[in-house]
């Protein structure tokens, strides 16, 4: 029996902002790469695919950060009190963004200290590169700091911000996980990305003791295409849905290499399917964008 694609559906989830527009989001084209009976599979995975829009980026980075008051107002009976301790928290903040191994422009953190500004109103004097917050900490000052960003995969990009050592003033050099070790808990370091991965909480635990995570939305192995346990699939798909994305991965060129970077089962084998509207991390699935050998791709890699 031939499949039917859902056009006039896909139109109204363009129309209502839930999947980008026509020109940066194809999934005609996409789904010409499978047979007629991979199509249910390739169907279910598209329904599966999560698309943050620019204005529910927004929402979702506001609520991360309010959810920090839970944390940090002790008496939630007394309104007043409740009040000055939330606004004193505010007034103690240090904004930065968090970047990667090498330190480029293009680091989402950059675009999330400007929501830090004009989302979540903070003055723009507390926003500071992490030299620039390691320089202010070193001199003493007892300034509560909270990261910002878009997506945790792995955690990496968190921990090398948190361990790099950046060039003090005066001479020498520190870190944010020196400052920590050396003031102990006068200061707290808080991280709020909109999205946070089991396997990035861990990691950060682990190895940035004192900080803080409160994202938005925490992605568990439910949230990944290839787990046993997604929810991506059907109960009758869980075996057939991780297989049918090995099998059309390899039939498009996309490589094996145990969760590195442009595997199949995406960095770090997180198997993800989503986009922001800034872009898409590595941690999505490659048969989402991969140009391969005329692969037609769902979403193009600048283009949203």
């Amino acid at each position: 029996m031939e499949v039917v694609l859902p056009v006039d559906k896909w139109r109204y989830m363009v129309t209502t902002g839930l999947w980008p527009k026509k020109g940066n989001f194809d999934p005609v084209g996409w789904c010409s790469n499978f047979t007629q009976d991979e199509l249910p599979l390739a169907l279910r995975l598209l329904e599966g695919f999560t698309f943050f829009a620019d204005e529910l980026v927004k929402q979702m980075f506001r609520s991360a950060f309010l959810s920090v008051s839970q944390t940090v107002v002790t008496d939630k009976n007394d309104l007043s009190s409740a009040r000055q301790q939330w606004a004193s928290f505010v007034d103690s903040l240090v904004v930065v963004r968090v970047t990667g191994e090498v330190p480029t422009d293009a680091d989402s953190g950059f675009a999330f200290s400007r929501l830090a500004r004009d989302v979540l109103l903070l003055d723009e004097g507390r926003i500071a590169a992490p030299e620039m917050a390691v320089n202010y900490l070193a001199l003493g000052h007892k300034a509560n700091v909270l990261f910002v960003d878009d997506f945790v995969g792995s955690g990496n990009q968190f921990s090398d911000t948190w361990k790099r050592d950046y060039p003090l003033r005066g001479g020498g050099t520190s870190s944010f996980k020196e400052i920590h070790a050396s003031i102990g808990r006068s200061v707290r370091f808080l991280y709020c990305p909109v999205i946070c991965t089991e396997l990035g909480r861990g990691n950060i635990a682990r190895d940035c003791d004192g900080v803080e995570i409160i994202p938005a939305h925490f992605y568990t192995s439910r949230q990944s295409a290839i787990s046993s346990d997604s929810a991506i699939w059907r109960d009758d798909m869980r075996i057939e849905g991780p297989e049918f994305v090995r099998s059309v991965s390899a039939r498009a060129g996309i490589p094996d290499n145990n969760g590195g970077e442009g595997c199949w089962r995406g960095f770090h084998e997180l198997g993800l399917a989503l986009a922001f509207s800034h872009g898409f991390p590595d941690a999505t699935l490659p048969i989402f964008y991969s140009q391969l050998n005329g692969w037609k791709p769902l979403i193009k890699k600048g283009a949203l």
